[in-house]
């Protein structure tokens, strides 16, 4: 008898961290199980043809509702309403969104991406904390198993939620193919495209809090005395919060697309990320793999993600994120060197091997 797996792919619309997860995991699952019968299903509004282009391009049966999710918040995590599998029938495994939690008798797994909601609730909104805690609270009493992207995502589950180790399994992220070093030609028209000029670092994320643009800036400020013509790149959607205030020397690029972004990695002399919170560092991991070094924060899963390959630094310390962009501009090609050996151990394929695995352990129980 076929295995019948559903999967919400809601959130690949939206240009986040969870987008590129959800539509790397979902093409390699499907590309590396085809026996199975895959069941994808959204609740759309406005990027119907987003959602409706991905399914088709896996040629997999899906399912779309005018379903906008500000209305399946209220329906499915407050109320708690209406079961999944009035859209979708029966199968044998539900894999549920980061953002709802439907109502099902059938066996579910969700992926719990990271709790800032929960403890840090200061660097994001009030809406955002309540959808998260209704979600959260569905998932902890229904969802037969949790996948966590990091071990400290693991960790935080366990000491904030009460959830039982057993219950969560880890599976880390993987990097896409397109993320290697590019040449000076690319570089040279990428940096063309968006007027920069000389040399510059690197930063790539949504414009809000928990993200520590300011530290980022009020850091770089601080060694530009001593490169006075390096430039400041950040690029990223604008999220919420009170926006920095960007001197000549940085430049704000937006929302980039996927394109450029390895050119825009490579010709960095350093990435920097200093966030207060990540439950997975993807741009740390796409960074190193165009061969960039990368100052990252010490905090939560991000030393995970990088190893001994970057710099680590307090977010909370200015000063210190100024040390270590020097320190990684001063060690680059070693930086480089370790950056590159360290992703050989992130790839979607052992992403999607791990949690078919947890599938299949699911079903296995509930048969």
């Amino acid at each position: 008898m076929t295995t019948r797996i559903a999967i919400d792919i809601s959130q690949i619309a939206y240009g986040t961290g969870v987008s590129v997860y959800t539509e790397n995991l979902v093409r390699t699952l499907v590309k590396k199980y085809p026996h199975v019968d895959w069941i994808l299903f959204a609740g759309v509004f406005r990027q119907k043809k987003i959602i409706d282009d991905f399914a088709r391009d896996l040629e997999v049966k899906y399912i779309t509702k005018m379903f906008p999710p500000k209305i399946a918040n209220i329906v499915w995590n407050r109320f708690h309403l209406y079961p999944i599998e009035k859209w979708i029938g029966k199968v044998d495994l539900i894999h549920t969104s980061d953002w709802t939690e439907p109502p099902s008798r059938l066996p579910k797994i969700t992926t719990v991406h990271d709790l800032v909601p929960i403890i840090y609730p200061e660097t994001t909104t009030k809406l955002i904390k309540k959808v998260h805690e209704q979600k959260l609270n569905w998932v902890k009493r229904e969802s037969e198993k949790i996948l966590a992207v990091s071990e400290s995502t693991k960790q935080d589950l366990i000491k904030y939620l009460g959830i039982s180790n057993n219950k969560i399994d880890v599976t880390y992220e993987g990097v896409e193919k397109c993320y290697y070093p590019r040449d000076f030609n690319e570089i040279n028209k990428v940096k063309e495209k968006y007027n920069i000029n000389g040399k510059y670092v690197f930063s790539l994320s949504t414009l809000e809090p928990r993200k520590n643009q300011t530290g980022l800036i009020n850091a770089f400020n601080i060694i530009s005395i001593k490169y006075p013509d390096l430039k400041l790149v950040l690029a990223g959607r604008i999220g919420w919060g009170k926006i920095p205030k960007f001197s000549k020397k940085i430049i704000s690029l937006g929302y980039v697309p996927t394109n450029d972004l390895p050119a825009l990695y490579t010709g960095a002399l350093v990435y920097i990320l200093p966030s207060f919170y990540e439950g997975f560092g993807l741009s740390q991991l796409q960074a190193m793999s165009c061969g960039t070094p990368v100052v990252t924060s010490n905090t939560s899963s991000m030393p995970e993600v990088v190893g001994n390959a970057g710099i680590l630094v307090d977010p909370n310390n200015v000063d210190d994120i100024a040390r270590g962009i020097v320190k990684a501009i001063d060690k680059r090609e070693n930086l480089i060197h370790k950056g590159l050996k360290q992703i050989k151990k992130f790839s979607w394929e052992r992403v999607a091997e791990l949690t078919f695995k947890s599938y299949m352990d699911v079903i296995k129980t509930r048969s």
